[in-house]
C-alpha cells in the first residue's frame, strides 16, 4: 500500500481518508457490521474496524489480498472476516445484514450498465442503514479532456456518469443523499457519497 499510494497520489489518500473520516461523524452508532467490498489492500480497514461494534467483513475476488488483510490485522478491534466475492454476483449475504457498506474506487470499472444496476440493487439489499460509495463524475473539464485523449489516441474509456444520473440509480433503490464531497473539487473527477437507506420502502 505505501508503494502503490506514495509521492502523487499519497495527497489524494490523505483527502479520501479525511472525507470518510468527516462521514462517519455523520453516522448515528452503533455500527455493528460493516461490510468492505472490494476491500482490496486495505487502506480503510482501520477506520472500518474502528468504527464496527462487532464486526467488519471484508470482501475481495484476490484471495491473496485477503489473506494479507488478516496477516496484518491487529489486536485491537473486533475481528476481521474475510469472504471471497464476485461483485458481479449475487452477494452472499442476508438482506439487510449490515449497518454500513463500503464501496470504494470500483464503480469506475464496470463498462455495462446492467451490471452496475445489478450491483447497485445487491448493495442496497444487504444494507441495512449506511452506504458509502465512491465514483467518478462527469464534468465539463473531464469531457474536455476526453475529447483531447480520444484525437491522442487514447482509446481507454472510464464511465463517469453525472452527479444526477449515479446519485438517481441509488434512489431507485431506496437510498437518499445524506453528505457528498470532492476529492479535489474541479481537478480529480472522484466523488464520494454518503447515503441513507429509507427501510419504509419495500
Amino acid at each position: 500500500m505505501r508503494t502503490r499510494y506514495g509521492r502523487s497520489q499519497m495527497f489524494i489518500n490523505w483527502r479520501e481518508q479525511k472525507i470518510v473520516a468527516g462521514m462517519f461523524e455523520l453516522i448515528e452508532r452503533p455500527l455493528r457490521r460493516i461490510l468492505d467490498v472490494p476491500s482490496g489492500h486495505g487502506r480503510f480497514t482501520p477506520q472500518l474496524r474502528a468504527a464496527a461494534s462487532e464486526g467488519l467483513v471484508c470482501g475481495d475476488i484476490s484471495v491473496e489480498r485477503l489473506k494479507a488483510l488478516v496477516d496484518a490485522e491487529s489486536v485491537e478491534g473486533p475481528p476481521i472476516e474475510t469472504v471471497e466475492i464476485d461483485l458481479f454476483k449475487p452477494l452472499p449475504f442476508d438482506t439487510g445484514e449490515f449497518d454500513l457498506i463500503f464501496n470504494f474506487r470500483f464503480f469506475q470499472h464496470i463498462k455495462r450498465e446492467e451490471l452496475r444496476d445489478q450491483l447497485i440493487e445487491e448493495l442496497a439489499r444487504v444494507c441495512k442503514r449506511y452506504m458509502i460509495v465512491s465514483f467518478y463524475e462527469k464534468t465539463a473539464i473531464h469531457s474536455w479532456q476526453k475529447r483531447y485523449w480520444r484525437r491522442a489516441g487514447h482509446k481507454r474509456t472510464m464511465p463517469m456518469p453525472s452527479r444526477e444520473q449515479f446519485f438517481g440509480l441509488f434512489e431507485k433503490q431506496g437510498c437518499r443523499v445524506m453528505a457528498h464531497r470532492g476529492v479535489i473539487p474541479g481537478v480529480h473527477a472522484q466523488r464520494i457519497v454518503l447515503f441513507e437507506k429509507d427501510n419504509q420502502i419495500s
